[in-house]
């Protein structure tokens, strides 16, 4: 299954393809339906996997995108860019969501402005998507980078990117290191992009005290604000993630040492449900922290399909 995203993020188009695909599940013919085959084709798109917008399709088409949704292996597409992630291949890594694509379009937007770039940092990979991005467009426009490296704290992570990125890096030396739960980022060097995607939902303290959880909160931001100066070259940026539900907090820290400019923004609904199930007594803790704390709002009725809603922001962070 292939999930294609225009570069301005206006259309995601669903796809079946490949033998397996259109001649076991769909029982059809390379030879006579060819290769692909259009499932569903959603505008405006507010999630990578959206059960809402899926669900507003004729019944038989919805029922088959949502078969195709439960596959393991899914290629993701955006502006030429693919990676091919099977999330049986790597259970604890995260494939692209709708944050990583929005951090992607601002590179898009930014790319004259890194012409110099030699060398990017990505904390806290994941899959590896954002890095992967960077690299091939700064290539694609013939100004490849010379050195890409990347951190994680899950060894599963750290072979998802490198795979992805040794398959594309020609030009560029890429590398690796694992990085600890609960110890500081261990960052060598200096470089002239540093990307990361942190966790961005501002969490009560009193669920740290349950069970630490290194995705969970904002202090890798706080560290961020705090040390990434060190991190950059002369003239570099530091391009993250932010989101309404940590801003008022997290502003402040960037702010007290870098310029910050805001690349792009979007709505989205906030779908993490270790959050918002409240099934569980941290969820309720969780969902009446934010509302508290962060003016969190309920939509009723659910505003397009989801009653919780947050704003991220794409932000280019540079010395002052």
């Amino acid at each position: 299954m292939r999930i294609r995203f225009d570069a301005a993020l206006e259309w995601q188009e669903i796809w079946a393809e490949g033998k397996h695909e259109i001649e076991t599940i769909l029982d059809g013919s390379l030879e006579e339906d060819g290769p692909k085959l259009l499932l569903a084709k959603i505008d405006r798109p507010v999630l990578v996997t959206d059960p809402y917008r899926v669900s507003l399709l004729p019944p038989r088409r919805r029922d088959l995108v949502q078969t195709f949704l439960g596959l393991s292996r899914r290629v993701i597409e955006y502006d030429g860019v693919e990676l091919d992630f099977d999330q049986a291949v790597y259970p604890r890594v995260w494939s692209p969501s709708i944050d990583t694509l929005l951090v992607c379009r601002a590179l898009r937007g930014l790319l004259p402005s890194l012409e110099t770039a030699r060398s990017a940092l990505e904390i806290g990979c994941g899959s590896g998507y954002l890095s992967l991005y960077l690299m091939a467009a700064l290539a694609r426009a013939g100004r490849p980078l010379d050195e890409l490296h990347v951190i994680d704290i899950d060894p599963l992570a750290i072979r998802c990117a490198m795979e992805a990125l040794e398959r594309r890096s020609e030009q560029t030396v890429v590398s690796a290191s694992l990085g600890r739960r609960g110890d500081a980022l261990r960052v060598r060097g200096r470089y002239d992009v540093v990307l990361m995607n942190p966790p961005y939902i501002r969490r009560p303290a009193a669920l740290a005290r349950v069970r630490d959880n290194p995705w969970e909160g904002v202090e890798l931001i706080r560290e961020l604000a705090e040390r990434g100066a060190a991190f950059l070259a002369p003239g570099g940026s530091l391009i993250l993630v932010v989101s309404s539900l940590c801003d008022d907090l997290v502003m402040p820290w960037l702010e007290a040492t870098f310029r910050v400019t805001e690349l792009t923004a979007m709505d989205v609904p906030l779908k993490v449900y270790a959050v918002t199930s409240e099934l569980t007594a941290k969820s309720r803790a969780w969902m009446e922290f934010l509302e508290k704390a962060e003016g969190l709002v309920r939509h009723d009725p659910p505003r397009d399909g989801y009653d919780v809603w947050q704003q991220l922001r794409i932000l280019r962070c540079e010395l002052r």
